[in-house]
């Protein structure tokens, strides 16, 4: 330990990921919801997503941001009645 060391920082001792249909996916900054699926190949126009549970529209993937331990699920939109 050094002089001005700052010894409230916390230590990430395993790679950041978030979850994705239960499987870890890569977490970096700037992720995005639309990040996952096209790194996934998802079919964008054909799946839903959520976040920690919270439904993300299609239009608002590109701007929903993802942070370590997030839980991503995407699953096949089911239309009709």
């Amino acid at each position: 330990m050094h002089e001005g060391d700052d010894v409230s920082a916390p230590v990430r001792t395993r790679p950041a990921n978030v979850l994705v249909n239960g499987e870890p996916h890569a977490w970096r900054l700037g992720l995005t919801v639309a990040d996952v699926l096209a790194e996934r190949g998802s079919d964008d126009d054909s799946v839903a997503t959520a976040v920690n549970t919270r439904f993300v529209p299609r239009a608002a993937r590109a701007d929903t941001p993802l942070w370590p331990d997030d839980r991503v699920v995407v699953f096949s939109a089911i239309v009709g009645g």
